[in-house]
């Protein structure tokens, strides 16, 4: 008899330290992350981020939060997510219902840098950390289910290793696009994971004629400043001394939290012209929508398009800005200029 209650006792003992480690385990940094944003974040890029180890004696004091919003998507009707760390936030939400800034990707100094190895996203670099997005359609969803996606992320640098930061910046976010993904039932293309890079810091001012990436055949400035070509849902060309070209995709497109004005983008026409914009649009698959494609003055410049219209050279550079976008990302042939 008492070595029968040695072993019942030796086995309670043993349930309450086992309870106990969990507990304890459940306050590591890895932990929190694994239970955040339902468990759709990749683990290591959200510590590298927020200068934590798996094993941290702080982790109890690492805050983590995770919030929904009444907002769903997907087949599975998962909800909007939004996750809260130190130094760096996720939010996963319907691409159709997300609520974008229409006008900070159109700043005369932004310029969306694109992500590499099959993604459909872009970064923002800034002085002191970075933004970024990204886009997946989901091709087996219908337009009440979200059509895709958005991911958005963003994180403070490591002034240290900011080229790692940004690359630790671009993991989370794929990472949790492909989580998002799986866990939905969005049957859609994702890129590769081991071949993502960094995407650098900004752009290049080349002669417009040696141009190879979003200004690739411009002909009204001597000059471009331009971005990788690649398939962002925002994309854009500088015209140095001139225009400012820009491509519009997804959630980037739609304007009804900005503008009421129409369904293209705002506008009431495919393509047409008024004091500071000249657009066309193209019909895209999916999430992407509308391809939106605007030539826009510059900030500081007084130039109305109205009264001083494009010339027959911007006119092309905006044509063939459009259609080189269009193609790559799947679209129609963008309507004529008005």
């Amino acid at each position: 008899m008492n070595l029968k209650r040695r072993l019942i006792g030796c086995a309670v003992a043993l349930a309450v330290l086992g309870a106990a480690g969990y507990g304890f385990w459940g306050q590591y940094p890895a932990a929190k992350v694994e239970r955040a944003c339902g468990g759709m974040l990749p683990v290591d890029p959200v510590l590298n981020l927020t200068g934590k180890s798996r094993w941290s004696p702080l982790g109890i004091h690492y805050e983590v939060f995770s919030g929904q919003s009444n907002r769903s998507f997907g087949a599975a009707d998962e909800p909007a997510t939004r996750c809260e760390f130190d130094g760096a936030n996720i939010t996963i939400e319907p691409s159709d219902r997300a609520r974008t800034s229409f006008a900070t990707y159109t700043k005369d100094s932004k310029f969306p840098l694109p992500l590499n190895a099959g993604w459909q996203g872009f970064m923002l670099p800034g002085d002191e950390g970075a933004s970024a997005t990204l886009l997946l359609n989901c091709r087996n969803w219908s337009e009440t289910e979200g059509s895709g996606i958005l991911v958005s992320a963003g994180a403070s640098y490591d002034y240290e290793a900011p080229e790692k930061a940004r690359l630790d910046l671009a993991r989370l976010l794929t990472g949790a696009a492909q989580r998002a993904a799986d866990k939905s039932g969005c049957e859609t293309d994702l890129g590769s994971g081991d071949d993502l890079t960094d995407p650098g810091t900004g752009t290049k001012s080349v002669p417009a004629d040696k141009a190879s990436g979003t200004c690739e055949g411009m002909t009204s400035a001597s000059t471009v400043r331009e971005t990788a070509a690649g398939t962002s849902p925002i994309e854009k060309c500088g015209l140095t001394g001139g225009l400012r070209l820009l491509a519009h995709y997804g959630p980037y497109s739609d304007a009804r939290q900005a503008i009421a004005d129409g369904k293209y983008a705002g506008h009431k026409t495919p393509s047409g012209i008024d004091r500071s914009t000249a657009w066309t649009t193209a019909t895209c698959k999916g999430a992407l929508g509308l391809g939106y494609y605007h030539a826009s003055v510059s900030r500081d410049s007084d130039r109305d398009l109205k009264k001083d219209p494009l010339t027959k050279a911007e006119r092309a550079d905006l044509a063939h800005f459009a259609e080189r976008s269009a193609a790559r990302h799947g679209c129609d042939t963008p309507a004529a200029l008005s």
